[in-house]
């Protein structure tokens, strides 16, 4: 399946489905939904765990941010 190469503009045909089909099947690929909504839910995962580090070091940014701006704003009087 790696010497196909697909574009937005191409259609799978029927003949090319079977022969796709037939290759994946012959090669001893199984075609599992499990499979594979264990992959989408680990991307999902990553996402949000990764979205979640960027948030943690933003409000740690922000906190040093105003902690320095309290420090050089303050008066005596």
């Amino acid at each position: 399946m790696s010497s196909i190469s697909f574009s937005s503009d191409s259609r799978l045909s029927d003949s090319i489905e079977r022969d796709l089909m037939r290759d994946s099947l012959s090669n001893g690929e199984a075609v599992s939904i499990m499979a594979v909504a264990t992959k989408v839910v680990s991307g999902i995962k990553s996402g949000f765990l990764a979205f979640a580090r960027y948030m943690v070091d933003v409000t740690q940014a922000l906190d040093e941010a105003r902690a320095k701006d309290a420090r050089y704003t303050r008066t005596a009087w």
